[in-house]
């Protein structure tokens, strides 16, 4: 008897360490891509040398074969279910609620907004320029009133963020409360569509007292297929997807990359849709500082300061805009004040921030107060 138990408890033994060997052997030859489209992230690569004594190394042939074993994705989208069922969806960056994949909600107080808006009010100041501030409610806020009682309270501390920035007579509030999350978000991202775009174009254009086009005017393009940001960080299989829809003016426009002298002769790029990042159809990316120019339109020139939220609303602001010089802090080196003394003279500024940017981006913070 003890020695049946042996013999199988040798051939349990043996059976891991050959399925382990598998999957080792599996991650290292069998072909697949280095960048995971559904976790939207690099993989770990081979290691310089495979050793299980070193430690550093041992670390890096674990993560490797952590990021290579077969099925994955799978793997990875039954975790992300079982966190969601079992009531531990907090620990994921975005979670499914209401029909939608949505962030965290915002963490931040009214004090770090009001902190931003004054530096925003101070470049303003010292470049002699009006501006406003267009920071919309979240996906996840709007949806709030269907959400269970535990999700409603944390989307409700964004209040705080949403009071001081209405107590501001700069800004422009593109999307008030009771605007419907459906109208103006995706399912899978955590942008606005192009409906939620529309709303702050005409907001913007009624400011500065230019004509609102109607949507008929723009090129209208629809991509199919497209899965957000938002729902490839939850780790969730794609169940659903959404149709991007994209506007841009007709007639001649030019996109200038100012950092390395880039011109385009248009706005939306189709290929994206066929990557991992659907969403940089607009504007080819995110850029540290463009130029858009429309000799056909009837307004002057237009500093915008703003994270990814603003790629879709560039395009129908090029309708009413004749120069619109465009700065995202991700990937500009430079700090606002020098970003305006490069825009040259403007006839507004404009701040397009989504909530989180506003008051937890650390770039937009230590950028915009030198």
């Amino acid at each position: 008897m003890k020695e049946k138990r042996w013999l199988g408890d040798r051939a349990a033994v043996l059976a891991g360490l050959l399925l382990l060997l598998g999957a080792g052997l599996f991650a290292l030859f069998w072909p697949q891509k280095d960048f995971s489209d559904a976790e939207r992230r690099y993989l770990a690569s081979v290691p310089g040398t495979l050793s299980l004594t070193n430690w550093k190394t041992d670390k890096e042939t674990e993560s490797f074969l952590a990021d290579r074993v077969p099925l994955r994705n799978v793997l990875v989208g039954t975790d992300a279910c079982m966190q969601v069922a079992t009531g531990r969806r907090t620990q994921l960056e975005a979670w499914p609620a209401a029909g939608a994949f949505l962030e965290r909600p915002v963490s931040g107080s009214a004090e770090k907004a009001e902190r931003r808006l004054k530096q925003f009010a101070a470049l303003a100041e010292k470049t002699g320029t009006d501006w406003l501030a267009a920071v919309p409610r979240t996906h996840g806020f709007l949806l709030r009133g269907r959400m269970n009682g535990l999700l409603r309270m944390q989307y409700e501390q964004e209040n705080g963020i949403y009071g001081a920035l209405e107590a501001n007579p700069h800004f422009l509030d593109v999307l008030p409360e009771g605007t419907k999350a459906e109208d103006v978000y995706y399912r899978t991202d955590h942008h606005w569509n192009l409906q939620g775009a529309y709303r702050a174009y005409e907001a913007c254009c009624r400011a500065d007292g230019l004509p609102v086009y109607p949507l008929e005017d723009f090129e209208i393009t629809r991509f199919g297929g497209f899965l957000g940001t938002t729902r490839s960080r939850s780790g969730l299989p794609a169940f659903q997807s959404d149709t991007l829809v994209c506007a841009a003016p007709r007639g001649s426009v030019t996109l200038r990359v100012m950092e390395s002298g880039e011109t385009f002769d248009r706005l939306i790029f189709p290929e994206w849709t066929e990557t991992y990042d659907g969403y940089a159809v607009y504007l080819n990316g995110n850029h540290g500082m463009l130029e858009i120019t429309n000799p056909d339109a009837p307004g002057g020139s237009l500093l915008v300061y703003k994270d990814s939220f603003a790629n879709c609303l560039l395009p129908l602001l090029a309708a009413d805009y004749s120069r619109i010089v465009a700065v995202d802090a991700r990937y500009y080196s430079g700090s606002f004040s020098e970003a305006a003394g490069a825009a040259g003279k403007v006839d507004r500024i404009l701040f397009v921030y989504s909530p989180d940017s506003l008051v937890n981006d650390t770039a937009v913070a230590g950028k915009a107060g030198r």
